[in-house]
């Protein structure tokens, strides 16, 4: 369960998402360069397809197990988000391409946002969508998309292999329920009329908390003034405020920055994009919880922390800052004092970027900035290694759902089938 937001600029557009998964499961963030291939087919996750002969190069954050991701941007600037919708079509528990297949595929092969939408309908109309999408149960459902470019921006519903897409005007955000009626700009047949009110599935929606999550998110958006990186980062952090003195003992699943609670997910990747005519910056925070976590600066094709070519040295990064958190759940961090102290990291990095931006710098001069940052980022994480390693032992006091959680934390990530993965 997630929430994708896309503000226009005058520059160009913002675009954020957070990624909300199973407490355990790492979120990754895995660079590929552009690439030919000599190959006729390509297996995703569950099944093989068509391949075609030139992909974009992409920048992923992917679930570890998965070939596809939830979030991602290309080397056109397309960036695409994907949300679990949960509708009354049949076959979802049939193998096919999931959604986040279908995401990762319109970044490699789009460049631009109408193309990308092409892509993903062309393929959901040939393949059709389905197969688990849960890492530690079973979790099947349908797929909504938030798909940008530098300048356009549409939203695409989907329903088995039924569609409806609107093009964003001045912002739109996405969450866990079909949210398209009569106001979309195309669709799959003419008898989706009353999309979301016909297809949605009424009781998982509920319980998804999207609607609280959906509205949070909209009145960040929905001002006369244009937004800037701190406004969205403060929306991806914001929570529910009654669920704010019990987040880390009971959770909260109606919150942007989404706490496990008995439902079980929980935000476990976070993404901003600052899309401009020339040079995007990237914020990532490679790890889980962003209420907690510093968002470090990258631009495409860089290749610095929390950057990375293989999935190993990600998992070692996001596992890191996984202890971290709760290791501030279990209460053996000054809270007060670790978010004064991120707080004005973050802030350092934010004007550091704005000011060299600003320089027009050199693609060099970028790396260096993005280099620099994950220095200090990783500095401040290593002032906490006893905390972190209390954690990891074991010996850490956590709460009672988080204890739980702990026993599993790090195994059996990359493995493809639930079973295997939910091995003892």
């Amino acid at each position: 369960m997630c929430d994708t937001l896309v503000k226009k600029t005058s520059q160009g557009l913002i675009f954020g998402k957070n990624s909300d998964r199973s407490p355990n499961e790492p979120n990754l963030v895995v660079y590929t360069p552009a690439h030919k291939s000599n190959n006729q087919h390509l297996h995703c996750t569950y099944i093989t397809i068509d391949e075609v002969k030139v992909q974009h190069g992409v920048l992923l954050v992917q679930p570890s197990w998965l070939w596809g991701a939830e979030m991602g941007i290309n080397d056109a600037g397309v960036m695409i988000g994907n949300e679990a919708v949960f509708t009354k079509s049949k076959g979802q528990k049939v193998e096919k391409l999931i959604g986040m297949d279908l995401l990762r595929l319109g970044l490699e092969r789009a460049d631009t946002a109408k193309k990308a939408v092409e892509a993903i309908i062309g393929l959901l109309q040939k393949y059709g969508q389905g197969g688990n999408c849960g890492f530690d149960k079973p979790f099947y459902y349908d797929n909504s998309y938030l798909v940008a470019d530098k300048t356009t921006a549409f939203i695409l519903e989907t329903v088995g292999q039924k569609w409806v897409v609107k093009e964003v005007e001045r912002f739109g955000n996405i969450s866990n329920r079909l949210s398209l009626n009569k106001d979309f700009t195309m669709t799959s047949s003419k008898s989706n009329k009353r999309f979301a009110a016909k297809f949605s599935e009424p009781l998982f929606t509920f319980f998804s908390g999207s609607k609280n999550r959906q509205k949070a998110a909209k009145c960040g958006l929905d001002t006369p003034v244009e937004i800037d990186v701190p406004t969205m980062m403060a929306t991806l952090r914001s929570h529910l405020e009654k669920d704010a003195k019990h987040l880390y003992s009971k959770g909260s699943v109606k919150s942007v920055c989404m706490h496990k609670n008995f439902l079980g997910d929980h935000t476990t990747g976070s993404m901003i994009v600052e899309s401009r005519p020339d040079i995007d910056t990237i914020w990532l925070t490679g790890s889980s919880t962003p209420c907690l976590s510093i968002y470090k600066p990258t631009y495409f094709g860089v290749i610095a922390p929390p950057v990375f070519t293989d999935k190993k040295s990600s998992l070692a990064y996001w596992l890191q800052r996984e202890y971290l958190v709760r290791a501030i759940y279990a209460g053996l961090i000054d809270e007060k004092a670790y978010r004064q102290e991120a707080d004005t990291l973050q802030k350092r990095f934010l004007d550091e970027d704005k000011a060299l931006i600003a320089s027009h710098p050199s693609v060099e001069t970028l790396k260096e900035f993005a280099v620099r940052s994950a220095r200090l980022e990783q500095d401040f994480v290593d002032k906490y290694s006893k905390e972190i390693d209390l954690v990891k032992s074991g010996k850490a006091n956590l709460p009672k759902m988080w204890a739980k959680e702990a026993k599993a934390l790090g195994k059996n990530v990359f493995k493809i089938t639930l079973k295997e993965r939910t091995a003892e």
